[in-house]
């Protein structure tokens, strides 16, 4: 141990306590990268906030005022005041004054600086050249082991809860044991035109030349897999190119597990085609009173609209103004529950709101009416609701009452006769299975941003269909249906066993038990494939636990107590605090398509976790211990 050990800690002198607030407020705005989106774990700490500790706690002070500046300096920066502009409830842009860090090492971004690698070395010095021993007895979501990792330290995480293990070892002790570690991307991988195209974005090419690049190297492999010969032994591919390292290795395999189930769900999620002109684009009346056309698939499920195209010629279609079938992927189911009402027996869907969309430039309401027979409502889309009101409050006011719907504090108005049924009625018939639910509408990724529709009957029938396939697709699943009690409805912010979903299946609609049941075969499928694909035992266990961090956070967004947000026209997720709350409509994604909530954006928003925290793996640390025991043992 050197002299200096002896000494006090920088920590106990001095900290730039500001700088640290200022850039973990920064950092709590920041979705892409963040190891907050690898898995979800409450109370995770900010990276800046524990970077700032650890190097502050490691240090020794110098005793010099100037000496010790210069290294509060380095490592938060100065504070610079700047002008940002805020848009106000009311509509009007004001500006405000903040404060932001210029230089350091805590602002998102800055963690991969020289200043970084100066701290490394002064820390190594303080302890006679060695790594300084790091314990998190409570590590929790790992932030504190992390940024002791990336400066080099020697670090033990211990957690008693095995998913904050799970966690742990997938941001500390794959990622530092495969850091550095490239190798070529798999032979399915090489025929995927969009991966391929998304791997050379990465690597610094246009858009344009990314896709002219994919579509060069596979057609060069589907040739080279004809002709049974390696594809680089021809020509303008080399080795290099194509070694790519663990965050591209796990999204090439995420893509093999999305087309094996996407075999088994793409008919639980039909895609339909509406007859458009491109430029400008536009939907074209038919004379035949048909406007959606159901796409085919092919032996993969993937939508084959140029089936439906096949009757016009490449000169026709060659103009973008000429009209044809154009196909429109789901983005989200949106539902409602229902209920019967107590006096008239009508089917009341319980809605909390109308509104589908609403910003500034685009307004969508659900509008609903009493059928002709009273035995329901009817709705419709209005895909333009007007603004009215003169200043803001009367707008809010009129918005309120247009997108009013049956729910409120007291319960639910039926819109057939006017009856209301309060929360006890409501919770009544959740507890004895009489609350359904109907698909209100459905959005679709048209040409122009998110589109609202009705549903078809085909897709109503598909839906109630999946109630009849949950146990045969539980039957492949260790364990089965996940049939275990949630927490009694005394436990905090747990509501729903209120209304009868009172077991973990019961959060999730038939539909979805389905989809996650085939995802989980899936993944299962992939381990069993990765371990005679050429990967060595690390290589396949860290793979599989990053596919598996892919499943978990489809988990959350795929409930049936998600909301549908409007401002944003995107689903919610499960855990926006950590409570069960009743949501009585919800929205329902389709997870097969490229969609938030989707199998492909939760396994893309992994990789840009392991991409992040590769940054932070080194060759000076040591690998990671991580621990699942108690901190006492």
């Amino acid at each position: 141990m050197s002299k200096e050990m002896n000494d006090k800690r920088l920590i106990e002198v001095a900290f730039p306590l500001k700088q640290t607030s200022i850039d973990s407020v920064h950092e709590k705005n920041v979705r892409h990268g963040h190891i907050s989106t690898l898995h979800i774990w409450p109370a995770r700490r900010p990276l800046a906030a524990s970077r700032a500790a650890l190097i502050a706690t490691l240090l020794p002070d110098s005793g010099d005022k100037e000496k010790r500046d210069e290294i509060l300096k380095r490592l938060g920066g100065t504070l610079a005041k700047t002008v940002k502009k805020k848009k106000m409830p009311n509509g009007r842009i004001e500006e405000i004054e903040a404060w932001e860090t210029q230089g350091g090492v805590l602002r998102w971004g800055r963690e991969t600086s020289s200043d970084l690698e100066w701290f490394r070395q002064e820390i190594r010095k303080a302890y006679g050249g060695r790594a300084p021993r790091v314990l998190d007895p409570f590590a929790g979501g790992g932030a504190i082991p992390l940024e002791a990792m990336r400066l080099g330290c020697e670090v033990t995480a211990i957690d008693i809860n095995p998913v904050a293990w799970f966690i742990l070892k997938c941001t500390l002790e794959y990622p530092q044991k495969l850091a550095g570690k490239k190798r070529r991307l798999p032979e399915f991988a090489l025929q995927d035109v969009a991966f391929l195209t998304a791997y050379f974005k990465s690597h610094g090419l246009a858009p344009k030349d990314a896709q002219r690049r994919a579509r060069q190297v596979a057609g060069k492999a589907q040739a080279a897999r004809h002709e049974s010969t390696d594809l680089f032994d021809l020509p303008e591919i080399t080795a290099e190119e194509l070694n790519a390292d663990l965050a591209w290795h796990v999204r090439a395999w995420g893509r093999w597990v999305l087309r094996q189930a996407r075999k088994d769900l793409a008919r639980f999620y039909p895609t339909y085609a509406e007859f458009c002109a491109l430029k400008p684009y536009g939907r074209v009346e038919l004379d035949t009173g048909e406007p959606l056309k159901l796409v085919p698939l092919n032996d993969s499920g993937e939508p084959q609209v140029e089936v439906l195209n096949a009757g016009f010629d490449t000169a026709y279609l060659d103009n973008p103004a000429n009209p044809r079938w154009v196909a429109k992927p789901t983005v989200a189911y949106l539902w409602a529950r229902t209920v019967n009402c107590k006096a008239c027996r009508a089917e009341v869907p319980l809605l909390k709101t109308r509104w589908l969309a609403k910003k500034d430039n685009k307004r969508v309401v659900l509008t609903m009416r009493p059928r002709a027979d009273r035995s329901g409502v009817e709705f419709g889309i209005d895909a333009d609701a007007k603004v009215q009101g003169g200043n803001a409050a009367q707008r809010r006011e009129y918005d309120k009452k247009l997108g009013q719907g049956t729910m409120s504090r007291s319960g639910v108005t039926c819109p057939c006769c006017g009856t209301i049924m309060t929360m006890e009625d409501l919770r009544l018939a959740g507890r004895t299975d009489r609350l359904g639910a109907a698909i209100t509408a459905v959005v679709v990724d048209g040409m122009a941003g998110k589109e609202y529709r009705l549903p078809t009957m085909h897709e109503v029938e598909v839906a109630r269909s999946a109630s009849a396939q949950v146990e045969r697709a539980f039957s492949a699943v260790p364990f089965g249906l996940p049939t275990e009690k949630l927490a009694g409805a005394d436990a905090l912010g747990f509501r729903v066993p209120l209304y009868g979903l009172d077991c973990w299946h019961k959060i999730y609609s038939p539909r979805q038990l389905v989809a996650l049941a085939c995802f989980v075969d899936a993944i299962r499928q992939a381990r069993q494939t990765l371990s005679t694909s050429g990967y060595d035992e690390a290589e396949v266990e860290a793979l599989s636990a990053f596919l598996q961090c892919g499943f978990d956070r489809m988990l959350d967004f795929n409930s049936s107590i998600l909301a549908w947000i409007t401002s944003v026209e995107a689903i919610g997720h499960t855990f926006v605090r950590f409570a069960l709350p009743m949501n009585w409509d919800f929205s329902e994604a389709a997870p097969i398509n490229d969609v938030r909530g989707g199998w492909w954006m939760c396994l893309d928003a992994v990789g840009e976790s392991i991409e992040t925290i590769l940054r932070a793996a080194n060759s000076v640390a040591p690998v990671p211990k991580v621990l699942n025991q108690s901190a006492i043992e």
